[in-house]
């Protein structure tokens, strides 16, 4: 009896962590379908201005990686509204060889739209903040298992809910907004950084397993036999190369005169200015039109940040091809 006293109230513990596991599960597929929903309406609200006959100022750039978001989207620069909507209604995995699926299609700019565009956006954010909480509420209440386990349960809800393959940082992801017509835009490129730090064949190897647990990746498994495979005497080279992050365009909000708000200010504008960080533009910031549909003033930049020299040597020391892909890898040339 004395055991059996002892034992029960952990049963009854496990027993109230299961059910309430299983209340946040069923609270993820209605909350995903939601984000869904409304990023086709976003869409539809975008496709039906790039078709309007009233005209609303664009300013899309194109670096290197909006390119390649335009061509997986099978959407063009020449129709600017149409592309956006395609971009924010992107939410799933895309094939693309030799990618690396925790990226994300980018598309940096500024589109001019009315008042029931911002308002679409804004619910669609509204849906993504639904969504990311309650996939965190979900793992949380999973920390007492493996993160292996986790990410496999989550995965499983996500098929469940008929959408197998989510991007999770694209269903997070929120469309920026200038609700309020300001007076200008500041824009500026934050240029990309990269780090390369030396690695060793143990780490590689734990870290590929953790990606392929199972053993059922045959892309995974190959780099494995060839991490191998590796000559000991060039295990001192592999170096692992991160790039922080892609070059991001700065955008930040200016209000003159009688649209300044002091105690709002954020600094960094001139007397009589506010300014107001907006974030940076991995997607088009909508953006308040005026009544004419154009956009406030804002800076002009180039479709790439100017180039950095800094580091060009140390990279000039690496294999000009990763030796392993998935961990972005390379070999050092020792010569």
């Amino acid at each position: 009896m004395g055991t059996n006293s002892f034992r029960e109230p952990k049963v009854a513990s496990n027993h109230s962590r299961e059910l309430e596991i299983a209340r946040l599960a069923r609270d993820i597929a209605p909350r995903l379908d939601h984000v869904y929903e409304r990023a086709a309406l976003l869409r539809s609200e975008l496709q039906r201005l790039e078709d309007s006959p009233r005209r609303f100022e664009h300013y899309l750039l194109q670096p290197a990686f909006a390119r390649d978001a335009a061509l997986q989207l099978e959407a063009g620069f020449d129709r600017p509204f149409a592309l956006a909507g395609e971009l924010y209604a992107a939410l799933d995995h895309r094939d693309s060889a030799g990618g690396d699926a925790r990226t994300t299609l980018q598309v940096p700019g500024l589109l001019a739209v009315p008042r029931r565009t911002i308002d679409a956006a804004a619910e669609l954010n509204l849906a993504k903040q639904g969504f990311a909480t309650a996939v965190s509420e979900f793992r949380r209440a999973l920390d007492h298992r493996p993160a292996s386990e986790r990410d496999q349960r989550l995965r499983e809800l996500l098929a469940d809910a008929g959408h197998p393959r989510a991007h999770l940082r694209q269903c997070y992801r929120q469309v920026l907004l200038c609700p309020a017509h300001p007076d200008a835009i500041a824009l500026s490129w934050i240029k990309a950084r990269k780090s390369i730090r030396k690695v060793t064949a143990d780490w590689c190897e734990q870290k590929l397993v953790k990606l392929d647990p199972q053993g059922a990746d045959p892309g995974i498994q190959y780099q494995r036999q060839l991490l191998a495979g590796l000559d000991r005497r060039q295990h001192g080279d592999l170096r692992q190369v991160q790039l922080q992050s892609r070059p991001n365009l700065q955008v930040a909000e200016i209000f003159r005169g009688d649209n300044v708000q002091g105690k709002n200010a954020e600094g960094g504008g001139q007397a009589g200015e506010e300014y107001r960080q907006v974030g940076y533009a991995a997607m088009p910031v909508l953006v308040l039109a005026d009544e004419k549909g154009r956009l406030p003033e804002f800076t002009r930049v180039g479709d790439e940040p100017a180039a950095g020299r800094r580091r060009q040597r140390r990279d000039l020391a690496l294999s000009r091809e990763p030796f392993l892909p998935a961990l972005r890898v390379y070999l050092r040339n020792s010569s």
